[in-house]
């Protein structure tokens, strides 16, 4: 009898206390909600019809209409018309390509423009991946620019292993998008943008994995994102390196994808896609750079430990002679974390904006890449 209720005893305290573990785990897991770590509901606030009607059905979105001038760049205001004044540099990317959180004026395009007395058109786009910035550049067949210039901003490689973007960031409207793999052969392939009917698009809400076929950032998948539920303990368990990566460490998770040989392949794919659009450039006699640019949260990083995330992806780049454009220097150079407006999601400011500029002018000045040189001949 009495080791009975030993055991009887010995088996109400575990209870009690994975219960109560699983109870400090639930609340533990509110609380991470409020960080972005772990997946709720989607909150995009539109209907279907509203998707359809906006939607690219290659590329996921564009720029709004009134930003953007006859042949879809952003307005130049130096170069306002891109019919009287042929283009010698274009630009392809993403927020930071764009120029998002400064005006026409003061967007680095068009301060490069003014400093090559010629047209530089920006069709980088707010939230691309290097995998729409380079299918955009494939479908812009009318871009005869001498040089072309593909954006790089560090936080990309997460994208282009990603195709609902609303796993991402808490975005308002649904925003899906194509992705690369590589195949079995390591070659790149196009995952095309899903076509998806009305059931789908409710069913993204809350269960896309019902979708989506090629999304590393899934909950419950190999990313180690989680849905919250029970039991909380072990989901809990399972997302600890996330927590941990971002909470102890505060560093972004997209860090850990530049770890060569990871499975979501991230590093691999976008090497890819940056060798593609180079090969596809030379055969359109056009000369193409890459612009790697670094987040702030890079630069307090650096400030910290004395590295950049992004080095294995540099080391890659140069094994595999692919030109490219490193904006660390200016930037460190310039003021680092200041040239990060908190304004505008701590995208480059104003002032950024010109450092860029004469960031890229400078390497075009000194490898004798001006775009009137081109134009000449």
């Amino acid at each position: 009898m009495r080791r009975s209720v030993i055991i009887t005893g010995i088996l109400l305290i575990i209870v009690m206390v994975v219960g109560f573990a699983e109870l400090m785990a639930y609340i533990k897991a509110q609380h991470l909600l409020k960080y972005g770590i772990g997946f709720t509901p989607l909150h995009h606030k539109e209907s279907y019809e509203s998707y359809v009607g906006r939607h690219d059905p290659q590329l996921g979105w564009r720029c709004p209409d009134n930003q953007v001038d006859r042949v879809g760049s952003r307005i130049i205001p130096a170069f306002s018309d891109p019919e009287k004044n042929p283009t010698c540099v274009s630009l392809y990317g993403e927020s930071f390509t764009e120029g998002y959180g400064v005006d026409h004026e003061h967007a680095w395009s068009n301060v490069l423009s003014q400093l090559l007395d010629c047209r530089v058109a920006n069709f980088g786009v707010a939230g691309y991946g290097t995998d729409q910035a380079y299918l955009r550049y494939l479908g812009n067949q009318q871009d005869r620019a001498p040089v072309v210039i593909l954006g790089y901003l560090s936080e990309n490689l997460q994208r282009n292993v990603n195709q609902l973007r609303n796993l991402l960031c808490p975005v308002f409207a649904l925003q899906l998008k194509p992705r690369f793999i590589l195949d079995e052969q390591g070659q790149l392939t196009l995952v095309p943008l899903p076509q998806i009917t009305k059931e789908q698009f409710e069913d993204l809400r809350t269960h896309p994995e019902r979708v989506l076929t090629q999304e590393f950032f899934l909950p419950g998948g190999p990313s180690g994102y989680q849905r919250p539920g029970f039991p909380y303990l072990w989901k809990f368990i399972r997302a600890f390196p996330i927590i941990y990566q971002n909470l102890v460490l505060h560093q972004a998770y997209y860090y850990e994808l530049y770890r060569p040989g990871h499975p979501s392949q991230a590093l691999e794919v976008t090497l890819a896609i940056m060798e593609e659009f180079c090969r596809q450039a030379r055969q359109r006699d056009q000369h193409p750079l890459v612009l790697v640019i670094p987040t702030r949260t890079d630069v307090v990083n650096y400030l910290k430990t004395g590295t950049w995330v992004y080095q294995p992806l540099i080391e890659r780049m140069k094994e595999r002679n692919l030109e490219f454009i490193d904006a660390r220097p200016g930037i460190m150079e310039n003021g680092a974390t200041a040239l990060y407006d908190p304004k505008s999601q701590y995208h480059l400011s104003e002032q950024g904006n010109r450092v860029l500029a004469r960031m890229v002018y400078d390497y075009l000045i000194r490898n004798n890449l001006t775009g009137w040189t081109f134009l000449a001949n």
